[in-house]
Parts: structure tokens; C-alpha cells; sequence
């Protein structure tokens, strides 16, 4: 290597060792690693059975989740439901923290771990607070983003920050919470068997009817009215509507009156489907106009109301089970409406001719 070249190397190096120099010196607090991994938040792990409330921040969403045991559930949202194992496994993972490196003081540098002010406008940090039942805090602060491979072994970290501590933390453990309520919140309502849909009818705004009907169980569903000429899209279109009875789950949940249904007649649809025991339910759909911002792929908005009853022509042998499930769909949806996911949303508002493959001509 000849003098030149020798030289401009080490002016390079110089350059480097300065600039880390400088970049450790921004940070007013010295990185500290912590060699027995002590909890992030010790109080939790101490009283980790007394927790009463789970409050969530985000720059969208402030809510509470309370309750103990097995009755959880969001106060924003009426006490609808949390699952037990949602809280559980919160819990467990916010209280398995465990600190291992300390990371920047300076509030300008928050943001690239997420750790700044969760209700920042452009924030992905989310807040947290969690409070005995007794009302005493056992932990509160800013979880940031996740860090891979913190161990060779793939475990992985979790950035965060602690209530009246500038310090941000990397700490072993990962989290995994919503940073809305519909993430929390039980959000299967029932399960039924779509091949026992004797029957279902969907009435549309403007009189069309579509009414789909089997003979026995398990059979093909045939639409009433289609013409001979036509055929269906794919061979289990038809089937295809009864569906939303397999797995109802909604997108979101409001204490109603949430939507005037009313006023927004000219956009409502009823859903009707009757099953060969005699149960029938009905879903009562509105469809709002689509948000701003919201592509043409995008579904609208949709709205339901969802109740269940008895067919008057119950059969003998299906009426006390028809009965039974009727009862408890009802005390589950009872002054509740709904935000359809979409796929449902389609299907209880699908026209005849969206179905068919198109006419040859």
C-alpha cells in the first residue's frame, strides 16, 4: 500500500471512531445492561392475580378492559366480552418481560424504537396500564416494536419504555395485543351447520327476492327463478350464501341504537334463514355509504341487527333444540348491532343475477 493510500485510510478511520464518538455522546445516560434480567415491570409479577383492569392507548383507540376471572370485557364497548385466555395471555407475556439492555433517553429518538407518546399523531407506539382491583398501578408504560433474533436461539425482544422513566428499554419477551377493542373482543357470536339451512330468503331495498331451498340436508341448494338458459357462476354459488350461519363473527360491535335503521330504509335488506329444525334466523342489514378514501374494490360499510326464532311449522322432533339454540343466539345479540365482515356482508345483500355466469349469446 503506498503513503497516499495509507493516509486516506486512516483520515477515514478517524472520521468513524469521531462520529461514534459523537452518536454516544448524544445520549445523556449511559447504555446499562442488566445481568439478572429483573422484570420489566416487578409489581405485575408480584400481584399478577389481582389485576382488575387492562388500560390500551393508541394514537386511534383509548380503552379499558375490566373484570376478573372469567367475566372480562371492554367498558367503551358496554362490557361486551373479552375472552379469559385474551387477558390471560396479555398478561402473561407483559408480565414475562424481562430487561436486558438500556436504549436511548432522548425523546427525539423514541420514535425509531416506537416508544414515543402513543397518542401521537403518526405513533405506532401503544400504552398500556394495568391496575389491581384494589386500584393500586402495577405497571404502565409505552410498548414499542419487536426486535428478532435477540437470541441466537430465535427468541426474540420487545422495545419499551416505563411510566416516569425517560430511559427505553430492550427486554427479552415478546407481546402480541390488539391496538383496538375489536381485536379484543369475543367476537364469535355463534356456530351453526350451513347444510342444515333448510331455506333462506334475502329481500333487497327495490322487491327483488332471492330465495334458496333443499329437500334434505346436505343437499345443493337451488335458487328459485333462475332461467333455464343461465348457469351459475361456480357449481356452489348457491350454497354458498348459507355461510354466514357457519361461523358468525363480526368486524366490530356497538350497543344499539348504534345506526338508525330506519332512516335508512331505501339501503336495508332482511336475511332470512330456516333451518330444518324449525329455528330461523334473521339478520336486519343497512348499508352505509363507503368512507373516503375507500377504493372501488372496497365493500361498504354494513350493518346488522341479528335475531332468531322459531318457525311456526316446527317439527316436533326439532322444536326443543330449535327452541334451546333460539334462546341463547338471542340473549347473545340482544341490543347489539354489528359491523358484517365483508364476505358476509355480501352474502346477505347477493342480488340473483351477481351468481350467474354471463348469458351466451
Amino acid at each position: 500500500m503506498n503513503s497516499r493510500a495509507f493516509i486516506g485510510l486512516a483520515a477515514l478511520t478517524v472520521v468513524a471512531v469521531i462520529g461514534a464518538i459523537v452518536s454516544l455522546a448524544r445520549d445523556s445516560t449511559p447504555i446499562t445492561v442488566v445481568g439478572d434480567r429483573e422484570p420489566a415491570f416487578p409489581k405485575l409479577v408480584e400481584r399478577i392475580n389481582d389485576v382488575g383492569a387492562i388500560e390500551i392507548i393508541t394514537k386511534d383507540h383509548r380503552f379499558t378492559i375490566t373484570g376478573e376471572g372469567d367475566g372480562w370485557g371492554i367498558e367503551e364497548k358496554n362490557g361486551y366480552p373479552v375472552k379469559r385466555e385474551t387477558v390471560r395471555n396479555f398478561l402473561l407475556e407483559i408480565a414475562s418481560l424481562r430487561l436486558v439492555e438500556g436504549k436511548t433517553a432522548l425523546a427525539d429518538r423514541y420514535k425509531h424504537l416506537q416508544v414515543e407518546d402513543p397518542e401521537g399523531e403518526d405513533s405506532e407506539a401503544r400504552g398500556i396500564r394495568l391496575l389491581a382491583r384494589d386500584g393500586e398501578q402495577l405497571g404502565a408504560g409505552v410498548i414499542g416494536r419487536r426486535k428478532f433474533f435477540l437470541y441466537v436461539d430465535g427468541r426474540g425482544g420487545t422495545y419499551l419504555r416505563r411510566e416516569g422513566d425517560k430511559r427505553s428499554w430492550l427486554a427479552e419477551g415478546e407481546v402480541n395485543f390488539g391496538r383496538a377493542p375489536a381485536n379484543w373482543l369475543d367476537r364469535n357470536v355463534f356456530e351453526l351447520d350451513p347444510k342444515l339451512v333448510k331455506r333462506y330468503t334475502l329481500k333487497h331495498p327495490d322487491g327483488e327476492v332471492v330465495t334458496g331451498q333443499r329437500v334434505t340436508p346436505g343437499e345443493k341448494v337451488e335458487i328459485a327463478g333462475i332461467p333455464e338458459q343461465r348457469t351459475y357462476k361456480t357449481d356452489n354459488e348457491a350454497d354458498r350464501l348459507a355461510l354466514v350461519v357457519e361461523r358468525f363473527e363480526f368486524a366490530d360491535v356497538e350497543p344499539g341504537p348504534h345506526q338508525d335503521f330506519d332512516a335508512l330504509a331505501d339501503s336495508r335488506y332482511f336475511a332470512e334463514y330456516e333451518f330444518f329444525n324449525g329455528l330461523v334466523l334473521k339478520f336486519e342489514v343497512i348499508t352505509l355509504p363507503k368512507p373516503d378514501g375507500a377504493s372501488r374494490f372496497d365493500e361498504p360499510p354494513r350493518w346488522a341487527r341479528v335475531t332468531a326464532e322459531i318457525a311456526t311449522d316446527a317439527p316436533e322432533d326439532g322444536r326443543a333444540e330449535a327452541t334451546q339454540k333460539a334462546l341463547e343466539i338471542n340473549q347473545k345479540t340482544k341490543g347489539w348491532e354489528y359491523l358484517l365482515e365483508e364476505l358476509d356482508g355480501l352474502r346477505t345483500t347477493k342480488r340473483v343475477e351477481d351468481m350467474l355466469a354471463p348469458a351466451k349469446s
